[in-house]
């Protein structure tokens, strides 16, 4: 028989469940383009964490875990961009005939200015309160030169003929910069996230990928990193996807409109830097060596830009940004992508044929690749194992 007083306490829980229910109903929704990639799943978990309801819009193709990590806990919309322009995507249309309440737009797929305009007169009918565009710290690449760390100011073109000579020192730089004037100019409320090089899980470009299993695999294939001199002391800074996300939350939480942000990590890195750090953490600094040469063209996967280091004490000031610790993302994305050759097949093959095509010597071609069957086979003994070895929860014991 129950007591007055647990009838009470379970009517409050009820009740309690209830208007959280409520709140989560008439929240707004949050249109993502893109998310499945490295900042834009990290972007989606975070909004769904703090209980934003998301849409996303994008080609629909799994990358690493998308289909079973995020892609069944949102409303996905298809549509491959750089095929069909947004006007004529059929789900799209579908969707904006319906009753949605859109509160915000992030954007991480307008990477042209055509590409930004086309997506802007798309959803010219949602009127969200702002609209996120995660841009690159490449834009620097294409401004006038300043001092160090690059603020968000510094982002100024030079005017006449030198502008299309800036233009040229990064064509990715000078196309994110186009995305981010088109937004400005059509004057729809906008915060801009200016992120420097990405590392993490869930990297659709693969970069760290393949410096990884080429530091894991370093004897094997019997190549030293290639670094250009020129490049060899640049420093650079570096984001995460949780950087991105974090900010990404926050400037929906405080409401800004009408700012830019650099969003970076505050740790200063090079590549050489870079690399040691990656092969000490792997146990190979011993292994592991470079080739430094004057070839500004060699294999060289960061940084992306060379104009310096991002400042982000605007993100930490306005925001509240706490940008992410490096030992901390090191040990996660060297995780990720250590168990990710038996977990993720499809993009383990995109790294090693990357590797074997622009770095593996021919005659260590089946060497290596005997090696990482070897070391899928252990992975996924081990990964059975703690499968089989962690408790099974029936729902009886959750509720």
């Amino acid at each position: 028989r129950r007591s007055w007083c647990s009838g009470s306490i379970e009517m409050v829980i009820h009740l309690v469940v209830f208007c959280v229910g409520l709140v989560s109903l008439s929240r707004s929704e949050v249109l993502v383009l893109g998310g499945q990639g490295l900042s834009g799943s990290a972007t989606v978990e975070a909004l769904l964490s703090h209980g934003y309801p998301v849409v996303a819009l994008n080609d629909g193709k799994n990358y690493f875990d998308y289909e079973s990590h995020i892609a069944h806990r949102i409303h996905n919309v298809g549509c491959r961009r750089r095929a069909t322009p947004l006007k004529d995507c059929f789900e799209l249309q579908q969707f904006l005939k319906g009753d949605n309440k859109i509160s915000a737009v992030v954007d991480f797929t307008s990477s042209t200015g055509e590409l930004m305009e086309d997506a802007l007169d798309a959803l010219s009918g949602l009127n969200p309160d702002v609209y996120i565009f995660v841009s690159a710290g490449a834009i620097y690449d294409v401004v006038l030169e300043s001092d160090q760390p690059l603020k968000e100011s510094d982002s100024v073109r030079p005017s006449g003929s030198k502008r299309s000579f800036y233009a040229s020192n990064n064509e990715f730089g000078d196309k994110m910069l186009s995305s981010e004037e088109t937004l400005i100019a059509r004057g729809v409320p906008y915060v801009i996230l200016r992120a420097a090089d990405l590392v993490g899980p869930r990297d659709t470009t693969h970069r760290w990928w393949q410096y990884q299993l080429w530091a894991e695999h370093f004897t094997t294939i019997g190549q030293g990193f290639p670094i250009p001199n020129e490049l060899s002391a640049v420093p650079f800074s570096l984001s995460t996807g949780d950087d991105v996300a974090q900010a990404v939350v926050k400037v929906l939480q405080r409401k800004k409109i009408n700012s830019v942000y650099n969003i970076a990590m505050e740790k200063t890195f090079t590549l050489p830097n870079l690399l040691l750090e990656l092969c000490t953490h792997l146990n190979k600094e011993k292994e592991c060596y470079a080739n430094y040469n004057d070839d500004i063209e060699s294999y060289h996967l960061y940084p992306s830009s060379h104009q310096g280091i991002l400042s982000v004490e605007k993100a930490k000031s306005e925001l509240g940004f706490e940008p992410s610790l490096w030992q901390s993302v090191l040990t996660t994305t060297v995780e990720f992508y250590r168990t990710g050759k038996a977990l993720f097949s499809n993009e383990k093959d995109i790294v090693l044929g990357r590797l074997n095509k622009n770095i593996v010597p021919y005659l260590r071609l089946e060497a290596l690749g005997s090696e990482i069957n070897s070391d899928i086979e252990q992975l996924k003994s081990s990964l059975s194992e703690e499968v089989v070895a962690k408790p099974h929860h029936h729902v009886n014991d959750e509720l």
